[in-house]
């Protein structure tokens, strides 16, 4: 996911160093040093409030078909859950489906689990998860995840809890994005009763979780209660009450986490860490991650859309110093915008690392390679313009940063600074992005899958290829990758594809973030790595 908001640091990336509990120690500063883990201390007991802080502020819709960016998922995946659970190191595990089956290459057979209600203590059905699923297909409602079932012929129910896809081409990305909000589940007859206000602070919800949506105070706060019919006994809720104030300027965060008015944080200001760091308020972790900060080619004609040029500011920027100097050093450079924590749980892992491991390392700047591709590219203008969203300090020092680093090698970047909705509407207006060069921005990966993120950047008309890239051969592997159900097949396609693509710089990917989590000293038990994204995290959270 390519997150189209503004955010106080999208959809990517970690690296195989940091899967697992726990991660070897990376430089942070000079004195200092990070360890990364997926955990942390489970609860003791269960507490009866805790206030979190949604650092990217309020979220449009909790309708899990119009999540898609750091707030809502943060919210709704406590509410609604998925067919799937994605666990602390990114791998996957029976949610609301007891299991879920590749029974040949076009089917998958989902078997659900018995005695699961909607909070109204309504038993959920077959005929519920259909519906569900089936609404992402729905064009009028234009589903964030409308292109996981891209390949999806039907979807039946074959069983009082039993449910069948069937594809028109094999797709073996599908299964893993049942962990994410495509695999989210909703109550059928109270979401077609609510129609256009479901999932908004006067309709509402209806789903299995093990909160459910208490009041909605617009501008305020978003609390959730403890839905004490939960199906799962071994994670019920913890906290009584959750709720999720809003609060975006870091500097007020920060001073909320310190005197005990916030208990917790995903997504920790990197200007506040080193005081995080030695604060007797609460703990700071570090977790594996799947977010970078990237540099996003929007144009199908100029500079941006040749590849030496990307090549070239790729080149341009030291990422260790980028590290440094944005993330605070709470990070680690990436080769491509696909990390490896995406297939550490595949059986094909060896084939991808192998792939990861060939691709050309640009961690360190190199000015005289990039000046000679901008001198064999010979740009017919030299000036680049950056968007960046306003008020974003970590994105504008990413611009400064490649702003500085392009004048090294004979181009000009001019920056523009553009309000929430307007830089959103670069995402989906092509029309809004005449006259920009690239977007400073992150993304995210947030289910498991070396193919959750590539096709949208490679195929042609791709919701990411905003550069027309195209080459028949990438095409023709990234399509025998999804088609490929033998794991080792599939890894050696993608990787294939990878191998070309890659260095093409279709992301010119700066870094990965790792992920910041700020728990208060009362509480614990949430999980540290990124796989909050997709899970019902809330619920482990109790008093420490």
């Amino acid at each position: 996911m390519i997150n189209p908001k503004p955010l106080v640091f999208p959809s990517l990336l970690a690296l195989s160093l940091i899967i697992g509990g726990c991660g070897s120690a990376q430089p942070a500063t000079a004195d200092t040093a990070i360890t990364l883990t997926s955990t942390t201390p489970a609860a003791t007991g269960d507490i009866d409030k805790v206030t979190w802080a949604l650092p990217n502020g309020e979220p449009t819709s909790l309708d899990p078909a119009k999540t898609g960016d750091y707030s809502a998922n943060t919210v709704v995946t406590n509410l609604c859950e998925s067919l799937l659970r994605l666990q602390d190191d990114f791998s996957t595990a029976p949610g609301l489906a007891k299991s879920v089956t590749q029974k040949d290459a076009k089917t998958v057979v989902i078997t659900l689990q018995d005695g699961v209600t909607f909070w109204d203590g309504t038993a959920m059905t077959a005929a519920d998860v259909v519906y569900s699923l089936k609404r992402n297909m729905d064009p009028k409602l234009a589903s964030y995840s409308a292109h996981v079932f891209a390949n999806v012929a039907s979807i039946d129910q074959t069983g009082p809890l039993e449910v069948t896809v069937r594809f028109t081409t094999p797709d073996v990305q599908f299964i893993p994005d049942l962990a994410g909000v495509p695999g989210a589940i909703m109550e059928k007859a109270f979401t077609e009763k609510t129609g256009a206000t479901f999932g908004t602070p006067t309709g509402g919800l209806m789903c299995t979780g093990p909160f459910q949506l208490g009041t909605w105070q617009t501008g305020q706060k978003i609390e959730l209660k403890r839905y004490d019919g939960y199906w799962d006994s071994a994670r019920k809720a913890k906290a009584a009450t959750f709720d999720f104030v809003f609060i975006t300027d870091d500097s007020t965060i920060t001073s909320a986490l310190l005197a005990g008015e916030v208990d917790g944080i995903y997504g920790a200001p990197v200007g506040s860490l080193a005081t995080l760091r030695k604060t007797a308020a609460g703990k700071l972790y570090f977790g594996p991650s799947t977010e970078t900060v990237s540099l996003g080619p929007v144009a199908t004609e100029g500079p941006a859309a040749d590849a030496r040029i990307r090549q070239a500011l790729d080149l341009a920027i030291d990422k260790t110093t980028f590290i440094t100097s944005v993330l605070k050093g709470a990070g680690t450079p990436l080769k491509t915008f696909t990390p490896p924590l995406a297939w550490s749980g595949s059986p094909a892992k060896a084939v991808y690392d192998d792939g990861y491991a060939a691709l050309p390392d640009t961690s360190k700047a190199d000015l005289g390679a990039a000046k000679k591709l901008v001198a064999e590219a010979a740009p017919s203008r030299t000036t680049l313009v950056v968007a960046v969203p306003a008020g974003n300090q970590a994105l504008l020092q990413t611009a400064t940063i490649t702003q500085a680093a392009a004048q090294r090698i004979g181009l000009t970047v001019t920056i523009k600074q553009l309000q929430a909705a307007e830089f959103a509407g670069l995402f989906y207006d092509p029309s809004l992005r005449a006259g920009i060069d690239f977007i400073a921005t992150t993304g995210y990966l947030e289910v498991p899958g070396a193919l959750y993120y590539a096709p949208g950047f490679v195929l042609k008309g791709a919701q990411f290829n905003w550069t027309g890239y195209a080459d028949a051969a990438v095409a023709e592997k990234i399509i025998a990758a999804v088609s490929a159900t033998d794991p080792d097949e599939s890894a050696k396609q993608f990787v294939a594809a990878q191998a070309i693509f890659g260095p093409a710089k279709l992301q010119i990917t700066l870094a990965e973030s790792y992920n910041r989590l700020f728990l208060g000293k009362r509480i614990t038990g949430a999980p540290a790595s990124f796989s909050y994204i997709s899970t019902a995290w809330a619920a482990q959270v109790g008093s420490a």
